[in-house]
């Protein structure tokens, strides 16, 4: 009995002091053991995680500016069916900054963070609109999911999130959707996030294409070397440099692009063969290949407790060393009522993103569509020099017609003429 009352005094003090006291310590069926966990809760050893934050902004050009439609944006929950490749309007009801769990917010001017809204999820930290001529030029924002659980063993871990979030490209013109992603790592920070993704397809070659997706697991990050022993957690930046994949039309790796060449997981490319964007996830030699690299992914143990986020980045590549290509701009103002296609044709890149069927333009197969246009416009102008040519009669064969009538006199010139 005077054992038992020693171990009483033990636990009693361990309780006070905030020492954890083990199961095995007990010393019989009547005893209760408590367990004190130590600083950081569950992020401390191994152990049940209960309300883990994740933390992403995919990459830059998920927040830049686009060629048409304003911007790329993300959305909290997953949206609904637009119905078509257009812009979103306010009214339709497909943009959200929170959806349950998942917010979504941009970085401040003065460092911090803030949730989006409608109006603000084309602006930068200085709250001016991001801009498709500059790959630093992007409004930062990263999409926020709280409430993750999950386990830590011998240094693994294994987190999931409920809930979705959608990234729009062009306005809204394509977007897909993720929901309920998985993060697995092994004790030395190597693994990947997955989710389960979906969407709608369309093409720049046909905009009135509208092909819901069926969902289907994707790898949307490799990840290596993440600090998961660190107390709160950690942030690290999942692989793209230097990372091939094949059948999405990314171009060699050379001198010029070296600092940004690179892609997405395969398995994301591969599912972006279906929504047409593939060229905005890996090198294609287009102007904004400098936007393309992921962006830092940060994950909290304790949502209540986040650790630290990295600095909003443009792309992480200066302007020097993105391609220096000129971009087509339209001549004058275009029609609000005229077609979507024809908005994308005058404000596309002379510089073509070569992939499958998609948003954007096949580089190495025939000719694009949006030449057509510009061919359509040369073909007019030759009519019309022809004509007032024709009118002064100055086309070749009218002047050796008009010589040959001088030499013959003023009667077969008048019968000529």
């Amino acid at each position: 009995m005077r054992g038992r009352g020693l171990l009483r005094a033990a636990l009693a003090v361990a309780v006070a002091l905030g020492v954890g006291a083990s199961p095995a310590a007990a010393a019989g069926p009547d005893e209760i053991v408590v367990t004190v966990p130590g600083p950081g809760g569950p992020a401390a050893g191994d152990g049940t995680i209960r309300n883990a934050q994740l933390r992403w902004g995919l990459n830059a050009e998920s927040g830049g500016g686009a060629f048409a439609g304003g911007c790329n944006f993300l959305s909290a929950g997953l949206a609904g069916d637009a119905g078509g490749a257009r812009v979103w309007r306010e009214g339709d009801g497909l943009y959200r900054a929170q959806d349950g769990a998942v917010r979504i917010e941009k970085p401040t001017a003065d460092g911090g963070w803030a949730t989006a809204s409608w109006d603000t999820k084309c602006r930068d930290p200085r709250g001016a609109a991001v801009s498709a001529s500059s790959t630093s030029s992007t409004t930062g924002n990263q999409v926020v999911i709280d409430g993750g659980t999950g386990t830590r063993r011998d240094g693994a871990v294994e987190i999931r999130w409920a809930g979705s979030f959608t990234v729009a490209f062009y306005g809204g013109m394509t977007y897909w959707s993720v929901t309920d992603p998985v993060l697995t790592l092994d004790a030395s920070g190597n693994g990947r996030l997955v989710g389960r993704a979906g969407g709608y397809g369309t093409s720049m070659d046909d905009m009135t294409a509208w092909t819901p997706i069926a969902p289907r697991e994707v790898v949307l990050a490799g990840l290596r070397s993440a600090a998961v022993s660190a107390e709160s957690g950690f942030s690290v930046t999942p692989e793209y440099l230097g990372i091939a994949t094949a059948g999405g039309g990314q171009i060699a790796r050379s001198d010029a692009n070296a600092a940004h060449w690179g892609s997405f997981p395969q398995s994301f490319v591969d599912f972006h063969r279906l929504t047409g964007q593939q060229g905005y996830w890996l090198t294609t030699g287009g102007v904004r290949d400098a936007a393309k690299p992921a962006s830092p992914l940060t994950v909290s143990y304790d949502a209540d407790a986040p650790v630290a986020v990295p600095a909003a980045s443009g792309g992480g590549v200066s302007a020097a060393a993105a391609a220096n290509n000129p971009l087509r701009r339209a001549p004058a103002a275009l029609d609000p009522a005229a077609p979507a296609l024809s908005f994308l044709a005058v404000n596309a890149p002379l510089t073509t993103q070569p992939q499958g069927p998609g948003l954007v333009p096949d580089a190495r197969g025939a000719m694009s569509p949006l030449v057509l246009p510009f061919l359509g416009s040369a073909a007019a102008l030759s009519l019309a020099i022809i004509a007032v040519l024709s009118m002064m009669r100055a086309l070749p064969w009218q002047r050796s017609g008009a010589v040959a009538a001088r030499q013959s006199g003023p009667g077969r010139e008048t019968a000529t003429g």
